[in-house]
């Protein structure tokens, strides 16, 4: 009996520890299954998170509100007009307080039966109905009978093969002219004026949104909330401001983003002049905008039209390539114009500047000589 006592005893440690292993695994399952993070959650396109004091100085929600902060969309929820950083405080008129109550409700729910959603955006109340809705480039898939994953066809390959995605693609559509001439939904119906913006203009200055790769080439902090002046020319060149600079507000009114500067400079529209704050280097500086007639406001673009089954020249953005841009088979965009490619590219040495913006490979257009 005492020489199998230590035998029994390792089996039961044995024993026990395979329960804790395969009780880890069920918990790490199921937290998968549900994809779950610590106070995250997953659920029809939009992830929401418990709502924390820096969470609601980011989105400007009021410090008495109740909810779950929806950090992003996609699918069913972007293309029902659910955004990011609204406050869902109920999910058809039943409160949510937190992930939890949030996963509670929405577990039982059928997305084909339309779910009505209370949201708080930006202060105000809005009500949005979210239902399995085909977005519009599911829509232009279907009616193209593309293939998302087609490699292109042979001939069809630019330089811009080497970085970024292929957006749906049919095969052959590249190479024939207009072959689908008349099926693509028009710039209209397929809401080209709510695009994405990614340029504002206003009085001769562009400005771009800053991502982290321009916050690290130009040594700005990345958590400065503002646009970067990319090029200035007319009354904002005579202002005093230069490309570099970060606009961080027009006449007190906060720029951190295209759609909030345009809403600046509706303010002062009918005025001469305006006050500019910006960030040079790290030093808030201030200058005068004016000009000899009234400022008017900014115009915006969006991303240019793009080509079915062209290869994305950027990375994965995490959206549809629809959010951003309209697909047109022709008149988007000319070929060449004055301030791009010419028709033949000169030759260029070796390491030299580039006079114009990334379009890729130099050697796709260009010759390239040694010193």
């Amino acid at each position: 009996m005492p020489e199998k006592l230590p035998k029994y005893k390792k089996q039961r440690r044995e024993k026990r520890l395979l329960i804790i292993v395969i009780s880890l695994l069920a918990v790490f399952f199921l937290a998968a299954m549900l994809r779950i993070g610590i106070g995250k959650a997953e659920w029809a396109g939009m992830t929401v998170s418990d709502l924390t004091s820096n969470l609601a100085i980011e989105f400007s929600i009021p410090p008495d509100e109740e909810g779950v902060v929806i950090n992003w969309v996609e699918g069913q929820a972007f293309y029902s007009g659910v955004k990011s950083g609204d406050l869902l405080k109920k999910i058809n008129n039943e409160k949510v307080r937190n992930v939890k109550e949030f996963l509670r409700i929405a577990r039982y729910l059928d997305i084909n039966d339309g779910i009505l959603l209370d949201i708080l955006r930006e202060g105000s109340p809005v009500y949005v109905t979210l239902y399995n809705k085909l977005g519009l480039h599911e829509k232009i898939k279907q009616a193209l009978n593309m293939d998302s994953y087609a490699v292109p066809a042979a001939g069809n390959n630019t330089a811009m093969t080497k970085v970024g995605f292929q957006i749906p693609f049919m095969k052959g559509i590249l190479s024939a002219p207009n072959p689908l001439a008349g099926k693509l939904p028009t710039p209209k119906e397929q809401m080209a004026s709510k695009k994405v913006l990614v340029e504002g203009h206003w009085l001769g200055m562009e400005l771009i949104p800053l991502t982290p790769e321009l916050a690290k080439e130009y040594s700005i902090p990345a958590d400065t909330r503002g646009l970067l002046v990319d090029e200035i020319s007319l009354e904002s060149a005579e202002s005093g401001i230069l490309a570099g600079d970060m606009l961080l507000a027009v006449e007190g009114v906060s720029t951190p983003d295209i759609y909030a500067f345009t809403n600046a400079t509706r303010l002062v529209k009918n005025r001469r002049e305006a006050e500019m704050l910006v960030s040079r280097r790290g030093q808030l500086l201030k200058f005068k905008m004016s000009s000899e007639l009234t400022l008017g406001f900014s115009q915006n673009e969006s991303a240019q039209p793009i080509l079915p089954g062209a290869i994305s020249p950027h990375k994965n953005m995490g959206q549809p390539c629809t959010a951003c841009h309209i697909i047109m088979n022709t008149g988007g965009q000319l070929a060449i114009d004055a301030g791009d490619i010419l028709p033949n590219p000169p030759p260029i040495i070796k390491g030299a500047k580039a006079p114009h913006r990334n379009r890729g490979v130099c050697k796709s257009c260009h010759v390239i000589l040694r010193r």
